[in-house]
């Protein structure tokens, strides 16, 4: 019998091999390839598509791309707990062992033999002679290789047409079957086209006609997590909707998982149908969802989802509302409720589940895109909107450590001025370290403030210790919650004009994005110097360290700064109450103000009412503090279990503890019968509450804003005094003996390490260029210094008179 010229596609499933994939030079740096999907054979795992290449500008809209990762997308240890959970033989069952093989058709030949109603959605009209057609293939693997297998099922491209994003918009077959994927459309093993892909990404994915998010094809939790969305955000958003600010402040008063609240206030109760039995193991199921997705912790994302025209969330068979996600995020962030989530879900779920990351994966892009849509950039200038974006992307994951920078290209390339070059070289053959200098050397030049040092992470996490001490390592994401963020408050070291002392926080910010960059600033990646202006405050006399932020330890160390501070902090005036007059303020309130630096975390914070809740938290967190260390001392060895592990030697050092403690409330003078009282009292209820015998006391329930502000402004740091008589805090690793020094352009102080002589060349543009020698400093973090942050310590020694002094940072 005659073989047949040409055959379906679906018809042929002989397991002939084909040879791999030969990529052609694309014939401009401006030529993209395009992946056509002709079809699907699920029993030999095989899709036949068409690649092509397209001058970009001739192609708007005309495809989807693809946002994935590589690899798997679920983090490992949710595959290992996924093994063990349904048993090695059915996990086995449950995944396809064959890797999708994508067979190319060179487009010649699938022009020649296409049908006429090949314009239906129907691509099974598609014919093509495989037995005289020379085709190549390309092997996909993991999470790739699973898209293709769920997108391309035998309803494509039906299932797809009609999305439930973007008002329910119908797509056409040119953005169901025409796609770019990195993957598949770069070739991987040619370093020069790659070079020349990268800073075109951010074009890619906003010339396409919609962007699909690949969440993997795993759809444990999914029904949960779409409750969120579905059923709870609607209600939240609607309640914020009346009155916004009041809603707000009522929530905030409240515990995320008040089941009493959820149901007064919403009509709401835990899903139990799904399998949770309590608010905690609902919100449980909704953050795990992040944490397990590799997607969201993947750096490329970033410019994928900001850059991206309407964007499509897919996640095994179903799908997600982008606008949803975001939203129900931002409104999380807005009821301070985030930290609080992630700090008790830290305690319930295994340590694998924890990351560095803060919020749920998304909520920096929200705030990222927000800006991009708006241009922002137009008023605070390119420098800060493309760090912002780099402080995303390095709290995310990146095969290779370079792409911390390279993943960002795309974004800047739309917000760079018109013809203006890329600030720094793109080679792929630079070390991450050359890459990182060249990074924040273009930052630095290009913004006036110095903003990027707050971003620098601990030195214990730092992976490349060759860096110069003033660039951020972007493997690693482990810094402090910066306190001269671009938006910060503080202004210690900018120099206000006499014009702009009158203006509005708004109106101040805009103009310091607005600002010249300072005359004296002189940077070499290469050699790895930084010559500024500064000015020493003093030096760190002494510092009280604290291992632990979260328990007795950080109160222990409050009483004992307070001990040692005289009454009143002569360095800040305040109002009295009472006639008006400045006064020095009490060591208390300086304290207060010091670790939370002055509400920093508090959108609301400054007014008359917030300040005294902050007061009051501050009493309650300290009475919290000592009823614990009370119970605790008073424990007999094995009595209660669940700290039988102090035992008797345990025991007495806490009895030990509570004996110190007193004696410093003694010396305060807080330790009255009736203190006394109340701290016994509230331990006897604790006790009571932790064997089930009654709620916990208010003090341990209710929400402290004080805590929660000093945690996130403590957070690997530490109190410290200086010779002075300044009260501030800093990183945990700064040494008595250190300086605290204001920086020309820093909105806070910084504290530095003394170094070596140094000699550097300081290049103007002129033929000779002029030798500077002086000591080298080490940066050693960020500090605040109370009664310096708002420019008070410039205005003493002369405001913009005053005499600089030259600094080398290395």
């Amino acid at each position: 019998m005659a073989r047949p010229r040409s055959q379906s596609l679906p018809l042929i499933n002989s397991p002939h091999p084909y040879p791999p994939h030969q990529y052609r030079r694309l014939s401009s740096p401006r030529h993209i390839r395009i992946i056509r999907l002709l079809n699907y054979d699920p029993v030999l795992s095989r899709v036949y598509i068409s690649l092509s290449e397209h001058e970009l500008s001739t192609i708007p809209k005309h495809f989807t791309a693809l946002s994935y990762t590589w690899g798997s997308a679920l983090e490992v240890f949710e595959e290992e707990h996924q093994l063990s959970a349904r048993g090695l033989d059915k996990a086995r069952l449950s995944k396809n062992p064959r890797n999708i093989e994508l067979v190319v058709v060179p487009p010649e030949a699938y022009e020649t033999f296409k049908r006429r109603d090949d314009a239906s959605l129907d691509p099974r009209g598609f014919m093509v002679d495989l037995y005289t057609t020379p085709v190549s293939t390309i092997t996909v693997k993991g999470n790739l290789s699973d898209f293709f297998r769920t997108y391309m099922i035998n309803t494509w491209p039906q299932r797809h047409a009609q999305s439930q994003a973007c008002g329910g918009s119908r797509e056409t077959l040119e953005a169901l079957a025409n796609l770019w994927i990195d993957a598949v459309c770069i070739d991987q093993a040619n370093n020069q086209e790659i070079s020349a892909q990268i800073p075109m990404m951010g074009e890619i994915y906003s010339s396409a006609g919609r962007v699909l998010a690949w969440l993997g094809a795993d759809e444990a939790r999914l029904s949960m997590f779409q409750w969120w969305h579905d059923t709870v955000y609607p209600k939240m958003e609607f309640l914020l909707q009346r009155d916004q600010e009041r809603a707000v402040i009522a929530l905030r008063s409240y515990s995320y998982q008040d089941a009493k609240m959820w149901k007064d206030i919403f009509s709401l109760a835990p899903p139990t149908e799904l399998g949770a039995a309590t608010w905690l193991e609902a919100w449980a199921e909704y953050w795990a969802f992040y944490r397990t997705r590799r997607y969201f912790q993947r750096a490329w994302i970033v410019q994928e989802v900001v850059l991206g025209n309407r964007l499509h969330v897919y996640c095994g068979r179903g799908e997600l509302n982008w606008d949803d996600m975001v939203g129900f995020v931002h409104l999380l962030g807005k009821v301070q409720w985030t930290d609080d989530i992630n700090a008790q879900l830290h305690r319930n779920v295994p340590f694998k589940f924890n990351t560095s990351h803060r919020g749920f994966g998304i909520a920096d892009i929200f705030e990222i895109q927000r800006h991009h849509n708006a241009k922002s950039w137009q008023k605070s200038g390119w420098a800060r909107h493309w760090f912002a974006v780099i402080n995303a992307v390095r709290q995310r994951h990146c095969f290779k450590p370079q792409d911390n920078v390279y993943a960002t290209l795309g974004i800047l390339q739309q917000i760079l001025p018109p013809g203006a070059p890329f600030p720094i070289p793109i080679d792929t053959s630079h070390t991450p370290e050359q890459v990182f200098a060249f990074a924040a050397t273009a930052i630095l030049k290009n913004c006036p403030e110095l903003s990027l040092l707050s971003f620098i992470e601990h030195p214990i996490s730092r992976t490349y210790h060759s860096l110069p001490s003033w660039v951020p390592d972007l493997t690693d994401a482990e810094f402090p919650w910066p306190l001269g963020a671009f938006d910060s408050p503080f202004k210690a070291g900018i120099v206000r004009p006499t014009e702009h002392r009158e203006l509005s926080a708004n109106e101040l910010a805009v103009a310091r994005a607005a600002a010249l960059i300072p005359t004296f600033r002189h940077l070499n990646p290469i050699k790895g110097t930084f010559a500024l202006h500064g000015k020493k405050v003093d030096t760190i006399k002494k510092k009280y360290p604290c291992l632990n932020i979260f328990g007795i330890e950080l109160g222990e160390v409050t009483l004992q700064v307070l001990n040692d501070l005289p009454s009143n902090y002569p360095h800040m005036l305040e109002p009295d109450d009472e006639t008006g007059r400045l006064t020095e303020q009490s060591r208390e309130r300086a304290l207060v103000y010091t670790m939370t630096c002055q509400e920093l975390n508090n959108p609301y914070g400054g007014s008359a009412e917030e300040t005294q809740k902050l007061f009051d938290s501050f009493e309650d967190w300290l009475l919290s503090i000592w009823a614990e260390l009370w119970y605790l001392a008073d424990l007999v060895e094995g009595l209660d279990s669940e700290y039988s592990v102090y035992g008797a030697e345990g025991v007495d050092m806490l009895r030990k503890r509570r004996d110190r403690v007193a004696h410093m409330l003694t010396t305060l003078g807080w330790m009255s019968d009736t203190n006394k009282e109340e701290i016994e009292t509230t331990a006897i209820r604790l006790r009571a509450a932790r064997r089930g015998e009654g709620e916990l006391p208010p003090a341990f329930s209710r929400p402290l804003t004080f805590r929660d502000q000093a945690r996130r402004c403590m957070w690997d740091r530490c109190l410290f005094t200086t010779e002075s008589g300044w009260l501030g805090i800093c990183l945990n690793t700064a040494e008595e003996g250190d300086e605290v020094w204001i920086l020309e352009g820093g909105a806070v102080p910084y504290v530095l390490k003394k170094g070596e002589g140094v000699e550097i060349e300081l290049i103007n543009g002129e033929d000779q260029p002029k030798i500077l020698q002086t000591e080298s400093r080490r940066f050693s973090g960020e500090a605040y210094v109370h009664g310096i942050m708002h420019g008070e310590y410039l205005e003493v020694k002369g405001g913009e008179n005053m005499e600089w002094e030259q600094v080398v940072l290395m």
